[in-house]
């Protein structure tokens, strides 16, 4: 059964949140992820790999996810809804079955039901925002997360062999959210030393303008940051803006690996075009997990309901 969550509408962030200090290089292809590259990985917390995946890869995958926003079930084990979706969800009938249980998360920052809003599916399809857990029902997202020079450079970065921590798609309509800046690693129940590594497919052009990835390059070196409830679970806005900020544009088909210490976010879109991505992250096939007490403890002792 596919978990929804209808997220709430977020605030809009200050438009100076988000700049092009630095425009972030990268590496063309495979072949070019010599240890050089491994090496500023290392240094910077990212690497940009150009036309990783092929333009026949890329459209399959799109082909895929745009069904899946329609689907009345999108085989995957959850959905996220923008927030403003509630204003198409208004104008349904009195009582219309949404989907909605009341029951609010901290992490999905939402309600959760078990049920799709009641409008066509073409409407939902504006207001999808995430999917996670779906690469075992869906062949062409699989091939971009199994494919061998992916999983190649992950190793590489690693140390080790990896293994799939989790898998999302990270769509972003126009006018979609922020998502505020943040690591990867206060999501994670896994010891600060475990060397998690996340990869963003761009399945078209990713631009400042439309929620191009952000990140404070080399700021993984500076270990954890407390997060806060606020906009989401995030870092606060004042030690982004005090930073140097690299803004990573991307095409269809390149790879960003970034470390999940790295502080990261994307702005809203503010064009009129959709921006999707595939989001993959890999652990160490010998890490081990731990209880959410531990990772609470380095990433926020109050938990998600303070503020910043």
């Amino acid at each position: 059964m596919t978990r929804v969550i209808l997220e709430t509408k977020f605030e809009d962030h200050d438009p100076h949140l988000y700049r092009a200090d630095v425009i972030g290089a990268g590496v063309d292809g495979f072949i070019a992820v010599t240890d050089t590259a491994v090496a500023q990985f290392r240094e910077q917390g990212y690497l940009l790999v150009r036309g990783l995946f092929t333009a026949d890869e890329v459209k399959a995958a799109l082909t895929e996810l745009n069904m899946m926003v329609r689907a009345d079930d999108p085989q995957c084990e959850g959905i996220w809804f923008e927030g403003s979706i509630r204003e198409a969800i208004a104008q349904l009938p009195q009582g219309k079955e949404h989907g909605v249980s009341g029951h609010i998360e901290n992490l999905a920052l939402g309600q959760t039901g078990d049920t799709m809003p009641a409008l066509a599916g073409d409407v939902r399809a504006k207001y999808v925002r995430k999917f996670n857990q779906f690469a075992e029902h869906h062949p062409p997202l699989r091939v971009m997360l199994e494919k061998p020079e992916l999983v190649q450079v992950v190793e590489k970065l690693i140390g080790e062999r990896a293994a799939v921590l989790q898998e999302m798609a990270m769509i972003k309509p126009p006018g979609g959210r922020e998502k505020p800046w943040h690591q990867d690693h206060a999501y994670f129940n896994y010891p600060l030393e475990t060397r998690i590594v996340g990869t963003w497919i761009s399945l078209g052009d990713a631009t400042p303008e439309n929620g191009c990835m952000h990140v404070l390059a080399g700021a993984h070196r500076d270990g954890p940051q407390v997060h806060w409830r606020r906009r989401d679970w995030q870092i606060c806005d004042a030690e982004a803006a005090r930073r140097t900020q690299t803004a990573i544009p991307a095409q269809a088909g390149d790879v960003l690996f970034f470390d999940s210490k790295l502080p990261h976010g994307t702005p809203i879109n503010r064009s009129d075009a959709y921006r999707w991505a595939l989001q993959y992250h890999f652990i160490p096939a010998s890490a081990v997990e731990t209880p959410d007490e531990d990772r609470l403890a380095i990433f926020g002792s109050e938990g998600k309901d303070v503020t910043c």
